[in-house]
């Protein structure tokens, strides 16, 4: 592991300290990390750059904590903070309460719908990272309590189905990354948690 990516985990590590996963116990940490796993494993296949995973494991601090992209960038460099913000959702969500978020949440997701569809490969593998890290959680949840899976959510499952149907197709759209194994297990998950028989392999 290089230098700069020791130093994202632990730079990650502090700005999400005192944060949990949301609604359990979980440290926040575990899930830069597990994205980060991702990218490091899609290394041995394919062209992965140390920038690219540390924007796994920084992915989320813009977003989720006081850090502005100009740290980001001091501290990391230029693309690095450009990944990071690719991902992000727009400055103007950032610190909403839970019912701001309700409000706004099928704005914010049609907009990274839209912004993935047209992004290239290193942002369409690091948003499908974070989207395949989240949805491994949802099924560990579905398996341990599927009751009170959904009251985690600022939408219907319905809803949820619906987003992460389109991040499929957005992610095989402009710049594909169907050929990596993030996508293929990403498109696997996808189809078998909610039951889209219809999501075959197109050629």
């Amino acid at each position: 592991m290089s230098q700069i990516i020791r130093k994202a985990l632990l730079y990650a590590y502090e700005k999400h300290i005192n944060c949990k996963r949301k609604g359990s116990k979980i440290p926040y940490i575990v899930h830069p990390i597990d994205v980060a796993s991702a990218l490091l494993k899609e290394r041995a296949n394919s062209e992965v750059s140390d920038d690219l995973i540390v924007a796994g494991l920084l992915h989320d601090v813009f977003e989720d904590t006081e850090t502005s992209l100009k740290e980001i960038e001091n501290e990391f460099g230029k693309k690095v903070m450009i990944l990071v913000k690719s991902v992000s959702e727009p400055k103007e969500h950032k610190g909403e309460s839970e019912s701001e978020k309700r409000k706004s949440w099928k704005k914010r997701k049609t907009h990274t719908i839209k912004f993935i569809k047209k992004a290239n490969r290193e942002v369409k593998l690091l948003s499908c990272a974070d989207k395949l890290s989240n949805l491994r959680d949802m099924i560990n949840d579905d398996f341990v309590d599927g009751k009170t899976l959904w009251d985690k959510f600022n939408a219907s499952p319905e809803k949820i189905k619906w987003y992460y149907q389109s991040m499929f197709r957005a992610y095989r759209s402009g710049t594909s990354i169907k050929d990596t194994a993030i996508f293929k297990m990403f498109a696997r998950e996808v189809k078998t948690f909610f039951g889209v028989e219809r999501m075959r392999k197109q050629k």
